[in-house]
């Protein structure tokens, strides 16, 4: 009965045993056989395979999906000695599964190697200009396009050269990498916003030294149309006036023609009664032609000639 047992319990641990010779592949990853960490085989279709059993071979699996990565904040310098905080991240999949195993080996050192060369990219970048290229020192909203340029140039040079030096050296592809935040840290927060108060309010002087020029052009040409009206008028009713007296003149001419002595003794009055009231004392010598018209008007003269 015991060796019954005995040979039972064998069996049962050489079947364990040569389990360990058989694999299954899932869809969404890479297996490499390894024997004594060197590299057999590498698999990467879905199904069941075989190796030697352990100790002899091992399988090392890699997830051959796209992966996220989450670079933290980090404090770089701008051209101008600014201080800039930024925090960046990346997705990224594995195309050489056995590259990846023999210079990283495991998804935790890939993602440290992946950050520090991507913090350094970004050092070097950002320390290739100024700080109001990425963070613009007012409102303007074409300053504020002009900066994400900056940023989304910066990102696409960072993109390219880290996606060749990861692809040569771990055997990996960067899909997407990007700028989640820019931020500048507590002791700049004051220079900041006096620049950015100071932005303002040279932009409101603006608007007000505009809004008066152009007030102070309205109301230029408001009076010079005023003027050009005013005169327009002025030399309409002196046309019209001088019209009225040619026409007036025409018509006293028509109706004391031949009686032009008659005429100038109505003119005459005219004259004398617009400096003469009833209040006026006149003293004339004998030989004033006022006296003499008083005296002797015409129709008197006349009348005495047709008797």
């Amino acid at each position: 009965m015991n060796k019954k047992r005995t040979i039972i319990l064998i069996s049962v641990l050489i079947a364990s045993y040569l389990s360990t010779s058989f694999f299954v592949v899932n869809e969404a990853e890479y297996s490499i056989v390894t024997r004594f960490g060197r590299t057999i085989a590498v698999h990467d279709e879905p199904g069941l395979n075989l190796k030697l059993p352990i100790p002899f071979e091992r399988v090392v699996r890699f997830d051959k999906r796209n992966m996220y990565q989450i670079i933290p904040e980090e404090e770089f310098l701008t051209s101008d000695k600014k201080n800039i905080i930024v925090s960046s991240f990346l997705t990224w999949y594995i195309v050489d599964p056995e590259k990846f195993l023999t210079s990283l080996r495991t998804r935790a050192a890939a993602e440290a190697r992946i950050e520090n060369l991507v913090k350094s990219l970004f050092g070097a970048s950002l320390g290739q200009k100024p700080f109001t290229d990425y963070i613009p020192a007012d409102i303007n909203q074409i300053n504020d396009i002009q900066a994400a340029e900056n940023i989304s140039v910066m990102e696409q040079k960072i993109f390219t050269e880290a996606s060749n030096l990861v692809s040569r050296d771990y055997g990996i592809n960067l899909s997407s990498i990007g700028v989640s935040k820019f931020n500048f840290p507590a002791q700049n927060l004051i220079s900041v916003y006096a620049r950015m108060r100071a932005e303002r309010e040279r932009i409101a002087k603006s608007y007000r030294s505009e809004g008066d020029a152009e007030a102070k052009k309205i109301i230029a040409n408001a009076s010079r149309q005023s003027a050009e009206i005013i005169a327009s008028a002025e030399a309409e009713a002196e046309i019209a006036r001088g019209n009225g007296e040619a026409e007036a003149a025409r018509i006293y001419a028509e109706a004391f023609k031949g009686k032009e002595e008659f005429y100038e003794f109505l003119r005459t009055l005219d004259v004398y009664g617009s400096i003469i009231d009833m209040d006026t004392t006149i003293i004339l010598p004998e030989d004033s032609p006022l006296l003499e018209l008083l005296t002797n008007p015409p129709l008197k003269n006349r009348s005495a000639d047709k008797l």
